[in-house]
């Protein structure tokens, strides 16, 4: 290995052991107790010498395909200015093995709730006389029910508010928040508020509205945004009272795992055996239209002209969103396979462009050499540990429990065609080349899946992840690369990003 590439490898080292120090720093002076409720996962988050029932609760909901883990930065913001905060996961999401109810937005998860505030008294963690509720996109209706089922709730706040109606009486103390670039959103928000009377109020009679439009932020972003944190944390204390012993604390855990990240990425570029795939000897690729001769060598897409391999994905992706449009004409569920709601149908679209990629590329695929079955193992692992087990406590649980594991070999059987096609296609670039290749196959899937949703409006949830999957993607080619071979790429790809799917997506 080059010094040059030693010293990068170190960099990355050294970022990610800082990264992880960050973030374990952010949890000082706080309290974590764990516990469960009819398969409920809960965490209660407060000041490591105050949760002895004598501070005021707050329950925190989070959003479809989301979990306890994404809303900790609003459970760390409080917990350290001295409220008790509770976490959990809805059913069917993160490490709760129930599964989720087919209309989430009915009232069916309010029992959660209900279970996270009913540990919270059992425990003696915090005052369950004085409750305030906040919760994100389907958790913003679980919240906004609970805060008029429960009327002795004292404030109520809704981020990225869905349709849940109010009234001018409840919930007491409603606050609206809203990303400027989640313009559907922003507008439930103002209808909200318009059901509730309007902005104003008294804050001590539990009247009080207000909605605030977070600049720059959209559906997932407003999760790690310190003004809606801060905001959030305003509201209360201004119902509350500022509390004892609390901390000025401004959550930037989400900056800190981009540091892990990016020293993952570098120290996995660097130092991982490049993988070559198949000898030159057998990488010439027969004339153009001329079929292999019987026993020759197996030939691999990179050979092909470039408008070809072009072509050849670009078919894939319209092929697999056409016929997963005219399977669900056809009767198939779209939004309920394999066990996942939504997220099913996305690895089904991998599976039908990836076939139809690999057969328009119109090449044989090699056996993996060793090198190549070292490497796309050793990518997956530095994936694994340095963007998904990292993340596990800011962004989603990692850990997938049985139910979610099970799942993870057909995943990786349906999605692997996809990044074979995706691996001949790109083989033979570098530097820039690659670089351009990653955002053509980012912007391919990215219509790809836009057009599936406009054909089968069930799957309009995926609109507001799309914007993660070129980020996803680009974690996956960074350490790829230097590397020249199509299973390397291909192995890496499909076990990071199927175990990543499994991770999101609720189970039915």
């Amino acid at each position: 290995m080059k010094p040059s590439r030693w010293v990068v490898g170190v960099i990355g080292l050294i970022l990610l052991i800082l990264s992880v120090w960050q973030i374990r720093d952010a949890a000082r002076g706080l309290k974590f107790v764990r516990a469960q409720s009819g398969g409920v996962p809960l965490v209660f988050v407060g000041p490591a010498d105050a949760m002895d029932g004598s501070r005021p609760l707050v329950l925190v909901a989070h959003g479809f395909a989301g979990s306890g883990t994404v809303m900790r930065g609003f459970a760390y913001t409080l917990a350290h200015a001295g409220y008790v905060t509770a976490l959990w996961d809805f059913d069917g999401h993160g490490a709760n093995p129930n599964p989720m109810p087919a209309d989430s937005l009915s009232g069916s998860l309010l029992p959660d709730a209900k279970a996270a505030l009913a540990e919270a008294g059992r425990l003696g963690l915090a005052d369950t006389r004085r409750v305030a509720i906040l919760g994100h996109s389907m958790g913003s209706g679980v919240a906004l029910t609970f805060g008029q089922t429960h009327p002795e709730t004292m404030a109520t706040i809704a981020v990225s508010p869905v349709g849940t109606s109010v009234t001018p009486e409840l919930p007491h103390n409603l606050l609206l928040m809203a990303g400027s670039l989640e313009p559907s959103f922003a507008s439930n928000a103002e209808k909200r508020l318009a059901e509730a009377g309007g902005a104003g109020g008294d804050l001590a009679n539990g009247t009080g509205r207000k909605l605030r439009i977070i600049p720059n932020v959209e559906h997932i972003s407003i999760l790690f945004s310190t003004l809606a944190h801060a905001t959030a944390l305003d509201w209360l204390n201004a119902i509350f009272g500022t509390q004892p012993g609390a901390v000025p604390y401004t959550d930037r855990r989400i900056i800190w795992f981009g540091v892990g990240i990016l020293g993952t990425l570098l120290a996995a570029a660097t130092s991982i055996p490049r993988a070559s795939g198949a000898s030159p000897a057998v990488e010439t690729a027969p004339t153009f239209g001329a079929a292999p001769k019987f026993g020759a060598a197996p030939t691999f897409g990179a050979a092909r002209p470039l408008g070809w391999r072009i072509g050849a994905l670009a078919g894939g992706a319209l092929a697999g969103t056409l016929l997963l449009w005219i399977l669900g004409l056809a009767g198939l569920n779209l939004s309920v396979l394999m066990g996942l709601r939504v997220g099913g149908s996305l690895i089904l679209w991998f599976a039908l462009a990836g076939l139809v990629g690999l057969a328009l590329m119109g090449t044989r695929l090699a056996l993996p050499s060793p090198g190549e079955l070292l490497s796309g193992l050793l990518i997956f692992a530095a994936l694994w540990l340095g963007v998904g087990l990292l993340g596990g406590v800011v962004w989603l649980p990692w850990l997938l429990i049985p139910k979610r594991l099970v799942l993870w070999p057909l995943g990786i059987l349906l999605m692997l065609p996809w990044f074979l096609a995706v691996g001949q296609a790109i083989r033979r670039a570098n530097g820039w080349g690659r670089l351009c290749w990653w955002l053509f196959y980012s912007v391919l899937l990215f219509a790809a899946i836009t057009l599936a949703i406009r054909l089968t409006p069930e799957l309009g949830f995926l609109a507001l992840l799309l914007p993660v999957f070129p980020i996803v993607l680009a974690f996956h080619a960074i350490p790829n690369a230097p590397q020249k071979g199509v299973w390397s790429f291909a192995l890496s790809g499909v076990l990071f990003v199927s175990w990543l799917l499994l991770a999101v997506f609720p189970l039915i």
